[in-house]
């Protein structure tokens, strides 16, 4: 409903039409819409960026270490907002404050500095734009098959597509448009 109409047009007796629930349920457990959209939020957020999030949280060691837990780390995000793709949606609706958001560029950033620091990246690389680079094209890219209408394959509907569209953009996003060196 939040995802649809977004949080001002979604009505607590309307999401507990749908849930079959009682409003004095939504009121136990939440306390109000707002405590409903907030906890939705927040299990996106562990649902969908600690296991990522965890991939990277040490400096690389090498070159080699770099790509593969970047690389590792590209595909778990996506796969996660994959799975999450209702809820990105009402994030990126609703266009609030996102703390998610911030952990997820804080802990990339870290390792980004890290493998920097390191002579993995190179040293003009600008983190703090690259970050939001990764996050805009995966989110994108969910947001684009959320609001396809048709049957054509896309990311959301089809593994194989999705394999290959992760495999072409994980190669542009970590080795440019020259493919692997």
């Amino acid at each position: 409903m939040f995802a649809e109409r977004g949080f001002n047009g979604a009505s607590v007796r309307e999401i507990c039409k749908m849930a079959d629930a009682s409003s004095t349920m939504i009121h136990h457990y939440f306390g109000s819409k707002e405590g409903l959209y907030n906890a939705i939020i927040e299990e996106f957020t562990s649902t969908t960026f600690d296991v990522p999030l965890r991939l990277i949280d040490k400096p690389p060691r090498t070159q080699e270490e770099f790509i593969l837990r970047l690389e590792m780390f590209i595909s778990e995000t996506f796969r996660a907002l994959s799975a999450q793709a209702p809820v990105f949606r009402i994030i990126a609706r609703e266009a609030r404050q996102y703390v998610g958001t911030s952990k997820f560029h804080d802990g990339f950033s870290n390792y980004l500095s890290a493998a920097q620091n390191a002579g993995f990246v190179s040293a003009d690389l600008k983190i703090e734009l690259v970050t939001g680079l990764v996050l805009d094209r995966l989110g994108g890219q969910i947001m684009y098959a959320s609001k396809m209408q048709d049957d054509r394959p896309n990311v959301l509907n089809d593994e194989a597509y999705a394999k290959e569209w992760l495999n072409a953009n994980t190669t542009v996003l970590i080795h440019g448009l020259g493919g692997r060196p």
